[in-house]
This record gives C-alpha cells, sequence and structure tokens, in this order.
C-alpha cells in the first residue's frame, strides 16, 4: 500500500508553513518521511498545494521526492481528490506528527490487512487522557460501542481520542485503531507546541 503525506494545508495557527517547521535541527516533514522509509509502504508521495504551501513544495521538489499537487481547500477534500486522481486506497499521515515511528505505520497495514475483506478506513488514535500537557489536539472523538470498533491488546475504558493524522483511507466505512504511545498524538500546530515538541525530541535523543 503506498502513503500520501499530507502537506497542502494553511497552517493558519503556526502563522507558517509548519511542514519545513525545525525540530532539532531538522524540517518536521523529515521525521514524518523517516518513518515511512522505515515501515513497509510500497512508496510514498507529498501532497503539496502551491496556494497554501509554495514553501513546502519548493522544498520537496528539490529533495527530489515525489509531489502531487492538490487544491489546498480543506483536508476532506484533498482525500477526495487522491482517490480520484491517485490511488483509492493508501495511507495518508499528516505532516505535523514528529513522533511517528515506523512500527506504527506497520501496525495500521496489518489492522488493515485482517480486515482486508471489508475494507475499511482505519483512523489511527490516541487516548486524549494520555496526550501530554501543553497540547490541544484539533480532533477529538467520542466514541459509542467503543468495545466494538477498536483495534486493542486491552480493555477499553475510554470514549474520548485524538485523532492524529494516521489513516487507511479505504471506500468504506471507519474503524479505529488505538496506540498506547502519548507522543504519537502530538500534532504541532503552533509554535508553543513546537516548542515543547523541540523538547520532548530532544529528551528522546538524550
Amino acid at each position: 500500500m503506498n502513503a500520501v503525506v499530507l502537506a497542502g494545508g494553511r497552517s493558519r495557527r503556526m502563522g507558517f508553513e509548519k511542514a519545513i517547521a525545525d525540530i532539532c535541527g531538522r524540517k518536521m516533514i523529515e521525521y514524518v518521511l523517516d518513518a515511512l522509509k522505515c515501515s513497509e509502504v510500497d512508496g510514498f508521495v507529498v501532497a503539496t498545494s502551491e496556494r497554501n504551501a509554495p514553501k513546502t513544495k519548493e522544498y520537496c521538489v528539490r529533495m527530489h521526492y515525489d509531489v502531487f499537487e492538490t487544491p489546498g481547500r480543506g483536508y476532506h477534500e484533498d482525500i477526495r481528490f487522491i482517490q480520484h486522481h491517485l490511488f483509492r486506497e493508501f495511507i495518508s499521515v499528516a505532516c505535523d506528527i514528529p513522533f511517528l515511528r515506523g512500527v506504527h505505520i506497520n501496525a495500521l497495514i496489518l489492522a488493515y490487512k485482517k480486515a482486508m475483506k471489508e475494507r475499511k478506513s482505519i483512523t489511527g488514535v490516541v487516548p486524549l487522557s494520555i496526550i501530554p500537557h501543553g497540547f490541544s489536539p484539533s480532533h477529538v472523538i467520542e466514541l459509542s460501542n467503543v468495545a466494538e470498533r477498536v483495534e486493542r491488546r486491552v480493555e477499553v475504558v475510554e470514549n474520548k481520542y485524538v485523532a492524529f493524522g494516521l489513516n487507511v483511507v479505504s471506500k468504506n466505512e471507519d474503524a479505529i485503531f488505538v496506540f498506547e504511545d502519548a507522543l504519537l498524538g502530538i500534532n504541532v500546530n503552533t509554535m508553543a507546541e513546537l516548542k515543547l515538541a523541540n523538547y520532548f525530541m530532544l529528551s528522546r535523543k538524550t
């Protein structure tokens, strides 16, 4: 399965193109691409938008990454555009989740393979309760009947989760895959969150 890195948003809360924000001396998108390179995906494309993220597009072209131009009108619109013009089924990866690792992507691929006959879309989530203090998740979801919908090894005791930007996009209804990695649930959307991400990344390296 191929992956598409979504890097064409407007980054309103950050104030500049967050995909190329600096975290410990590297562009944030590079951490995401490293995870993909260490995963079992067949390949990846960076979806950018000239009108929203021209510097990100320029950077990716300069780095010789495969780039796909999207309209940049919003997440759902771009996803539908990608499905229509590029891949019907793919792994979508946000550009602002620097603590993503190859093992996370592989876990989602395995979950999809197990449910291949149903061809369901799968949304990766993290329990809201474990997200580090100082981050304000953009996409908090409340689940009903969660025990029947969650791929998880332990008993489900919560119903609020953060959809952080790792998904299998397919044609059928959503299933949920719960990850227990607190840092994975971090989306970097503001300067304050960027500062915290630098702190956590530095702590992980030492």
